[in-house]
């Protein structure tokens, strides 16, 4: 059983370990990087924790406004190798779109790697599109894939009824 829950302070060491192991030198982030996101009031950060208590993923994602419309952008989301396949991914990427409307965003970007299918096909399977290629974004050397997703707005009524609210 795999429990979302939101990424605290402690956690530092485990998701810079983390996302050592998902990404190489050069793109995983350093832990002061690690340290600004988590610090970030803009930002939203869930980890991914099995039955034993262990981080087995976690994903970040900020938000922003652009136009006078509130955008989110996925920074990273890793799961550990070992726990790939198992819809951990998936309920990361829940969390942070329920986080994201939260904030009022109505689209959600991020960037993937040209030589990363299996991320490219998770995230088509999220309901992103491809925008564009851009040159280089990784390390200078390996482009990216823009991509995008509308988030429908959260029901207001229906989130009322279902918390027992007004």
């Amino acid at each position: 059983m795999i429990r979302i829950r939101k990424i605290e302070r402690e956690d530092l060491e485990r998701l810079f370990t983390l996302d050592r192991l998902c990404f190489r030198p050069g793109i995983a982030y350093s832990r002061a990087e690690l340290r600004d996101l988590l610090s970030n009031p803009a930002c939203i950060s869930v980890a991914a924790e099995d039955t034993s208590s262990d981080i087995v993923g976690f994903a970040i994602a900020e938000f922003y406004v652009e136009a006078a419309k509130r955008i989110g952008h996925i920074v990273t989301i890793d799961v550990a190798p070992s726990a790939r396949k198992q819809g951990i991914g998936q309920a990361l990427m829940g969390a942070l779109f329920d986080g994201l409307r939260s904030q009022q965003a109505i689209l959600v970007r991020l960037e993937v790697a040209v030589d990363n299918p299996d991320a490219q096909s998770f995230y088509s399977q999220q309901g992103f599109v491809k925008t564009r290629r851009i040159p280089g974004f990784y390390l200078g050397t390996v482009d990216a894939l823009a991509m995008q997703k509308v988030l429908a707005p959260v029901n207001k009524a229906l989130v009322g009824a279902e918390s027992g609210g007004k």
